[in-house]
């Protein structure tokens, strides 16, 4: 894999075609197997192989695998990341499918189809370095390199705010701590936008942005976002004196991954069911029928989430955001 180029991923690699997620460079995610191609390239590739090689796919965004085999494969996404499967779990139930956790390594394009069937394999170009993260972060982007400078020092002290708003007792912030102070910083722009609630849609423009400056430019509005809405949920709840508790649990929860806390451990939700509880509480909110809609769509989601997933903490809090916001109360303005 090495050459006088750097650090080279196989130039021909099998495609694992998935329209649910998003794999970013430095990233981890789960991924959910249970297609023709994609089963085939586990069972064929990954539990078959046995070099470090063969654990390397590439990771195609944005593009369903047929029902059938016999079915023509759709347009692939121009960009994938590349990945090695750290963890393959297979079951039965409710159908047969493969879980797999695979950590992002680069970005690809793909230059041609070798194959479709059993699974599809392509030539593919590598766009990435992956030097990048093994590069000490004194040796990465500084304040000396013109705008990109100034973008990155900018997305690095939103980062830093944004950390400073959650408990670093969790483990997964304690992590981005750790990342932030030991990544160059052109590897933020992927890591922080696999790590705060984006989504798909946005994920996919991080991943497209070939150019350093223009990932610095997709990610910051999104971290940005993320910041503004931890200060209106600690300003909404810090206003009622009956979630005086609650305040900090923002800090607890976060916007990571990880697990909600109540810090009153006897204040259970009304019938035990958190979600159910929660359900009741989107009603009251008394939301716009639109807003409503969408929260009732993310809740669904999220009981379907086991806690471990990424998602989970990301979606929980973006649920009790909608709640704690006043929708029911209006402020009087001067008219002109």
């Amino acid at each position: 894999m090495a050459s006088g180029d750097g650090i080279q991923i196989p130039s021909r690699l099998p495609l694992l075609l998935t329209h649910e997620g998003v794999l970013l460079p430095g990233s981890t995610v789960r991924f959910s197997v249970d297609s023709p191609r994609n089963m085939q390239l586990v069972s064929q590739r990954l539990l078959k192989g046995t070099s470090l090689k063969s654990t390397i796919i590439g990771v195609i965004p944005n593009t369903r695998d047929p029902e059938q085999d016999t079915d023509d494969l759709p347009s692939l996404h121009k960009i994938g990341t590349a990945g090695i499967a750290v963890q393959v779990v297979g079951s039965n139930w409710p159908k047969p499918h493969y879980t797999l956790l695979i950590t992002g390594l680069c970005r690809f394009s793909v230059t041609s189809l070798l194959k479709e069937r059993p699974f599809v394999l392509a030539e593919v170009e590598q766009l990435d370095k992956l030097e990048q993260y093994m590069t000490p972060a004194s040796e990465g982007v500084t304040a000396e390199d013109g705008e990109l400078g100034k973008l990155s020092h900018k997305f690095y002290q939103a980062a830093v705010q944004l950390l400073g708003m959650l408990d670093m007792s969790l483990p997964v912030v304690a992590k981005f701590r750790r990342l932030l102070d030991s990544l160059p910083r052109e590897t933020l722009p992927d890591v922080v936008a696999s790590m705060i609630r984006t989504s798909n849609k946005e994920k996919l423009q991080v991943l497209d942005a070939l150019s350093l400056e223009e990932r610095f430019k997709k990610a910051l509005p999104m971290l940005t976002r993320q910041i503004e809405g931890l200060k209106l949920l600690q300003k909404t709840r810090k206003k009622s004196p009956d979630n005086e508790k609650t305040v900090l649990s923002v800090r607890k929860g976060g916007v990571f991954p990880g697990q909600q806390f109540n810090l009153d451990e006897e204040d259970e939700d009304e019938d035990g069911d958190d979600t159910a509880a929660l359900e009741r509480k989107l009603y009251r909110a008394k939301m716009p029928e639109a807003a409503l809609k969408v929260c009732l769509k993310e809740l669904k989601r999220l009981k379907k989430m086991p806690q471990s997933m990424p998602e989970f903490a990301l979606t929980r809090n973006y649920l009790d955001l909608m709640v704690e916001l006043p929708w029911s109360k209006s402020t009087k303005g001067k008219r002109s």
